[in-house]
């Protein structure tokens, strides 16, 4: 850049006399015809000119060329330096003065605007940095984004980050005790390295408290211009506040995880408290009575049958905890496959059937409904637990309905029951873990099934909802994307 500027200033000095000499000879035949005033005009022109152009060193050497020039060539007597008539040499001087003060003018107007200028590029550059360090969450963003920040508008290198626990470890050009002073003094610090370049330390400095050092080396020119230092600190401003930021947002979502972690342990020490215990006593109550041989003959039986039901709920819940456990941790994969919907329904109803014998269960089954591509356990689970869930809150005499039909490019599958239906209140939070459709209720479970269900469905693209019906009860929906369907007989080829 500074050669950029000397070279600059060269070809002005250059163009002051060359251009002043020449521009002279070429008006010079024309003395008797253009009036005096009107050559000292185009001489101040041309200081203007390269006041505008080259700055105040070339336009002061204009300056004095123009008057020397107007005093040899258009003065009387010509090609003379030597002024006899007092009126001319008051002239000449008067264009001296006037070309020298333009010119200062002109080129102090040229330094604010070129200054404007700059600072106005500087703070469309530092806007930009700010909207990109809002979207970064995460230190080393923080820093990278600096990083190519520095290095593109100082040409810096070597750019590093120092935190306070890095201090006691740092080597090379930035020694521990040079990172603390760097802190005590507050003040960008440097040390020069080879081929005159510096390494710059500046401290990054937030509201509450020190974020550390940073580090990058640059050419001595750059520390020696104070506009480039202030906007060097106000780069480290910037970027000190956003990593105070960044460590906000981290230590606000550890927070939330921690808090997380402590509400789900909660729900489950409750769901095993109360949902588990309160089974599980009344089957270890049942056993002893049988064991004591205080049940008579003829409802042993049915005294089992009670037993085996209560270990199957008490399995089931246990099953569903740990079903929730690994879908939340993210470790399962869809095992998909294209299948007719109709062999996941019968898996279903055979389950239904082995723990409510004397439950009905209608099922609507649209013709011709294509394969899907669904995984079928899950979607085997996703149906067992709404079709559990009414029958556990609709009265015994009554069926549970299952309808499939297609709706568009998806399969809709719909169970409802005739309950009491879903409170208002409860509609929001149904889907959540541990959410029942009624806080304090004699019907066992633990409020998993219905999140189960809604993290299997949405694995699988698609969508479910809950709704009461117009007469009485409720109705789940479960939307599934049909896709395209390979053909199977082509498959299958001929027989």
């Amino acid at each position: 850049m500074r050669f950029l500027q000397q070279s600059s200033q060269a070809i002005g000095y250059f163009w002051g006399v060359l251009g002043t000499c020449l521009g002279s000879l070429l008006i010079s035949p024309l003395r008797n015809l253009v009036d005096l005033s009107n050559v000292a005009l185009l001489y101040v022109l041309a200081v203007v000119v390269m006041a505008v152009s080259f700055g105040r060193g070339p336009a002061v050497v204009t300056a004095l060329m123009a008057s020397l020039c107007y005093a040899y060539f258009f003065v009387p007597p010509h090609f003379s330096l030597a002024i006899t008539e007092g009126q001319y040499l008051l002239a000449a001087i008067i264009m001296l003065v006037v070309a020298l003060i333009v010119s200062h003018l002109t080129s102090r107007l040229k330094q604010h605007a070129d200054f404007t200028s700059r600072k106005s590029v500087e703070s469309t550059k530092l806007y930009e940095l700010t909207q990109e360090l809002a979207g970064a969450t995460t230190p080393d963003v923080v820093i990278e984004l600096a990083t190519q920040f520095l290095a593109a508008s100082f040409g810096a290198r070597q750019i590093r980050v120092y935190f306070p626990a890095d201090f006691e470890s740092a080597s090379g050009p930035a020694s521990p005790a040079l990172l603390k002073q760097c802190i005590e003094r507050h003040e960008l610090l440097s040390r020069p390295t080879s081929q005159g370049r510096f390494y710059a330390l500046i401290p990054l400095a937030a509201a509450s408290s020190s974020q550390g050092v940073l580090g990058f080396e640059v050419e001595s020119s750059t520390l020696g211009s104070q506009d480039a230092v202030e906007h060097i600190e106000t780069v480290a401003s910037i970027v000190a506040v956003a990593l105070e930021r960044s460590y906000f947002v981290e230590k606000a979502r550890q927070t939330e995880i921690k808090h997380a972690a402590e509400a789900l342990r909660s729900s489950i020490l409750s769901a095993l408290s109360h949902d588990l215990r309160t089974p599980l006593t009344a089957l270890v109550g049942m056993a002893e009575t049988i064991a004591l041989g205080k049940v008579p003959a003829d409802k042993q039986q049915q005294t089992l049958e009670a037993i085996r039901n209560q270990a199957v709920s008490i399995s089931q819940q246990m099953t569903n905890l740990l079903e929730m456990a690994k879908l939340s941790a993210g470790k399962f994969q869809l095992n998909l496959a294209w299948q007719p919907v109709e062999e996941v329904i019968g898996a279903t109803l055979q389950q239904v059937a082995t723990q409510w014998k004397n439950r009905a269960v209608t099922v609507d089954l649209a013709k011709d409904l294509p394969p899907i591509n669904i995984d079928a356990v899950l979607i085997e689970r996703v149906l067992w637990n709404l079709v559990e869930n009414a029958i556990k809150y609709s009265p015994a005499d009554t069926p549970v309905e299952m309808l499939f039909k297609r709706v568009d490019e998806e399969m809709e599958i719909a169970i409802c029951d005739s309950g009491t239906g879903i409170s208002s209140e409860n509609t929001e939070t149904l889907f959540e873990l541990f959410q029942r459709g009624k806080t304090e209720s004699e019907i066992p479970g633990i409020g998993l099934g219905l999140s189960i269900a809604k993290t299997i469905v949405e694995a699988h693209g698609g969508t479910i909802t809950a709704r009461n019906r117009d007469g009485c009860g409720s109705c789940f929906r479960v939307r599934l994307p049909l896709g395209n369907p390979p053909c199977f007989e082509q498959m299958d080829g001929p027989a």
